[in-house]
């Protein structure tokens, strides 16, 4: 009787070649998803952002009326955080090239409101009129807490907003799907599914004028919506 040919790969070699053809392919696989997720891992993950983080000038906070918004345009310096940086220098991209990112930022100051929008009084500090740089500490500590400052990027799809008066009444309107929102960027009417967005990290000076950081308030006062960024600036 013929014996039977032994099969010349054991269990445990079928075993090893196996693990060692995961671990050529993991080699071969994960580098080059790891490069095109870099951006993600990066912004998401790690909350990394291209934007510099450092405090903006806006403006002096004595320009803004007790009664409508003030539109001030921030340049924030950009640097591509995933980028090479050796081709950013090349290009003229490098840190202290110049390259911004412009942002519209309204400020106003807080008002009460009804229902509808419908502006009552103003909480603008009285000796702005007289003081408007050496402020002391409470005179900057009252002006933080009342003033509103606001993207013009409409919490919709993102269409700059306007201030228009409409019958002796101001709002914000946004012109792309009739988004409206009152003087303290709070949520009126429209398919916007939240108020406007804040920047949420700023500071005012003794010289009397506002500073701000490239920092929103997406998604943290409205968990329902998820996450959100303005969709432009």
């Amino acid at each position: 009787m013929a014996e039977l040919q032994k099969d010349p790969i054991t269990r445990s070699d079928f075993i090893g070649f196996t693990v060692f053809g995961g671990l050529i392919g993991a080699a071969l696989t994960i580098p080059p998803i790891a490069f095109l997720l870099h951006p993600v891992i990066d912004v998401d993950v790690l909350g990394e952002t291209d934007v510099d983080q450092e405090y903006q000038e806006v403006g002096p906070i004595s320009e803004v009326p007790a009664d409508e918004p003030v539109v001030f345009n921030v340049d924030f310096p950009i640097r591509q955080i995933y980028g090479d940086e050796e081709i950013q220098d090349l290009s003229g991209q490098g840190e202290g090239s110049g390259t911004t990112l412009t942002n519209a930022v309204w400020l106003s100051w807080r008002t009460e409101t009804d229902e509808d929008g419908h502006a009552g009084e103003s909480f603008r500090p009285e000796w702005l009129d007289e003081t408007t740089e050496g402020l002391t500490p409470e005179q900057i500590s009252e002006a933080e807490e009342n003033l509103n400052i606001l993207s013009n990027s409409c919490a919709h799809l993102g269409c700059p907003v306007r201030w228009v008066l409409i019958e002796g009444e101001g709002e914000f309107l946004c012109p792309c799907h009739g988004g409206i929102y009152d003087i303290n960027g709070g949520y009126v009417a429209g398919p916007p599914p939240r108020d406007m967005y804040r920047y949420v990290d700023y500071e005012v000076r003794e010289n009397g004028r506002l500073y701000i950081r490239h920092e929103y308030d997406a998604g943290s006062e409205y968990p329902e919506n998820g996450p959100q960024q303005p969709y432009v600036v």
